[in-house]
């Protein structure tokens, strides 16, 4: 369901914000997708949320969590932020790359990457085999979202960003041996770019608007796998998510997470397969 806490708060006072999609449950037999754990992230998440101060929290999982659902919460988070306010958008689940038809990637890079909500399709031949690409969510198709939500912070207010999932595009056999069989089961995406049939028409996003800081976080870089974390008590979630939930543990310092990112502060932590390099960017 929809958990939304405070999401109406006295004008011109900052807030903190969050917004979290997991996705766990695919339909593998409707879409390709095997099952993960991108749920049990957010159940993870939510009440360390809750104790560091986010009063508006809304999170989709599963079946919430389609394309146009994703869509619906982005924009309509970014019509509530304010000036100064604090916000956390959080993605689990599959990724993979899927070809850049716009070559606003360059000439070297022929695929964008993507977010795979619940209904998108692992390739062509599902949707009797009509599928084309329209439910992935593609990075140009994120941007500007996400752009909206910066330009609504002003110069005070935050925005990270975290996604915990892999754009993958193979991985090393020998590297693969040292990884337990059983966490394997549990990859978030794939090493199978996406090759839509006819054309995807989707626009190169502009450059991010300058103002709030947008921190970007991933589990992974763009050609590596993202392994599941098995945790002492038995559950599985995402390597980034669970890292995610350390760092909240402690504080919401926005400023001090990226500070983690930029010292891999968690290496020694045995959270992140030594095949995967979480990866940060920011933008000013």
């Amino acid at each position: 369901m929809i958990f939304l806490l405070s999401a109406t708060v006295l004008s011109g006072l900052a807030t903190n914000r969050a917004l979290l999609v997991g996705i766990g449950k695919y339909d593998r037999m409707k879409t390709g997708w095997n099952v993960i754990h991108g749920d049990n992230d957010v159940v993870l998440l939510l009440p360390l949320l809750r104790k560091r101060g986010f009063e508006d929290i809304v999170t989709l999982t599963n079946q919430q969590a389609t394309k146009a659902g994703i869509v619906e919460a982005l924009t309509s988070l970014a019509k509530r932020c304010q000036k100064g306010d604090k916000v956390y958008f959080h993605f689990s689940g599959h990724g993979q790359p899927i070809r850049d038809d716009n070559h606003d990637e360059g000439a070297l890079k022929k695929y964008d990457e993507s977010i795979i909500p619940y209904d998108a399709c692992r390739d062509s031949r599902k949707m009797n085999g009509t599928y084309a690409g329209q439910y992935h969510l593609i990075d140009d198709e994120l941007c500007p979202l996400l752009d909206s939500i910066k330009r609504k912070l002003g110069t005070t207010g935050e925005l990270f960003v975290a996604v915990d999932a892999c754009f993958s595009k193979g991985i090393q056999k020998d590297e693969m041996t040292e990884i337990d069989p059983e966490l394997l089961k549990y990859v978030r995406g794939t090493n199978h770019a996406f090759t839509p049939r006819g054309r995807i028409n989707v626009k190169s996003p502009k450059e991010f608007t300058k103002g709030a800081i947008l921190t970007v976080v991933t589990a992974c870089q763009e050609n590596e796998r993202n392994i599941e974390y098995k945790s002492s008590s038995g559950k599985m979630y995402g390597s980034l998510s669970y890292y995610m939930a350390i760092l909240l543990k402690s504080n919401a310092d926005f400023s001090r997470w990226r500070k983690c990112f930029k010292d891999k502060s968690y290496v020694n932590r045995g959270i992140f397969q030594n095949i995967q390099h979480p990866s940060i960017e920011i933008f000013p």
